[in-house]
């Protein structure tokens, strides 16, 4: 379970957009940190979230690929993505809190 915190302390963003994948936890640079290998920044609104870079998912070969660009609340699908959103635009969808 993952406590919600305040967006200022944050160190991932929970994700929920269609698509093969509805859920990503992001690992994002914290709040006056340097920029580092494997983690986004983040404009820290929860409302309407920018990352920054784009988001590759892929599991196995079999499997669909699901890259995008997250910006002011929305999901740009990419074109290079393997599944029917490939080009899309859409609202990310509100994140349950379990």
């Amino acid at each position: 379970m993952l406590a919600p915190c305040a967006p200022a302390e944050a160190t991932h963003v929970k994700l929920s957009y269609p698509g093969p994948y509805p859920y990503r936890l992001i690992p994002v640079v914290p709040p006056g940190a340097k920029k580092r290998a494997g983690c986004w920044t983040w404009n820290r609104d929860v409302d309407r979230p920018t990352l920054m870079p784009s988001i590759l998912t892929t599991a196995r070969e079999d499997q669909p690929c699901c890259h995008s660009f997250v910006s002011d609340g929305k999901v740009r699908f990419l074109n290079d993505c393997t599944h029917e959103l490939a080009g899309m635009t859409v609202d990310l969808f509100d994140v349950d809190e379990e």
